[in-house]
């Protein structure tokens, strides 16, 4: 039985993660290849229609990283709705004024994480359905990501885990989404579940989940956390 990193671990202090020239420009960017432009101008309305409020929403394309999505809930809940893949406005308002307000609110968080310590750990996705489907798959069970040693660990806990680590069930939200979906490869969705089940485990617990998140880029996944503190 096989155990340890299936990719190099890799924890540093973070760059911005969602750093692209622009805040719009990375919001844009977590939409699939291929898919509509999620921020475009909207054909003024007569003045009859106008009176009529039309909430304008922002179709992302793909799923916003959980802490990015909470603090755009803290900064823009009053004016408007932040859900996983759309931002919906709640009060009368031109898509320009809600874009020019959203970009000051990406650029307060991109500003607040860049003075934060963070890890991180970058998989391919092909890596993991080779690690959940391959050849010899279950002997490689169970497959975690450990947020001690920045890396996906595979097999036994007690050979990967040290006293100190604290690892990530992937497997658990890769079956459901497969239950889900069909036989379909893990990918973005499997991630975020595996991701926000942690997440909810921990609260529900009183424990610290150290912001764990992930986001899509490319053909990987991207995992970023706050570091563990020593002998946790």
């Amino acid at each position: 039985m096989r155990s340890g990193p299936l990719v190099h671990r890799r924890a540093q202090v973070s760059r911005l993660a969602y750093g692209t020239p622009t805040p719009l420009e990375r919001l844009a960017s977590l939409a699939p290849l291929g898919t509509p432009r999620p921020f475009s101008r909207r054909v003024r309305a007569p003045q009859k229609e106008a009176q009529e409020f039309e909430p304008v929403r922002l179709n992302l394309g793909s799923r916003l990283p959980i802490n990015l999505r909470n603090f755009l809930t803290r900064q823009l809940g009053a004016i408007a709705r932040i859900e996983e893949d759309v931002i919906i406005a709640l009060k009368p308002r031109s898509s320009e004024t809600l874009i020019r307000e959203l970009a000051r609110a990406i650029r307060r968080f991109s500003a607040e994480r860049a003075r934060e310590p963070w890890s991180e750990f970058t998989i391919q996705l092909e890596r993991l359905e080779h690690e959940f489907f391959g050849p010899h798959a279950d002997a490689r069970t169970p497959v975690v990501l450990c947020l001690r040693c920045a890396c996906i660990g595979t097999g036994a806990l007690e050979q990967h885990c040290g006293p100190n680590c604290l690892a990530v069930d992937l497997g658990a939200a890769v079956k459901a989404d497969r239950l889900e979906r069909g036989p379909s490869a893990p990918g973005a969705n499997a991630m975020h579940r595996a991701v926000e089940s942690f997440r909810a485990a921990r609260e529900s617990a009183g424990l610290e989940h150290h912001d764990l998140d992930c986001y899509v880029a490319g053909a990987q996944v991207i995992f970023t956390w706050h570091p563990l503190p020593a002998g946790h």
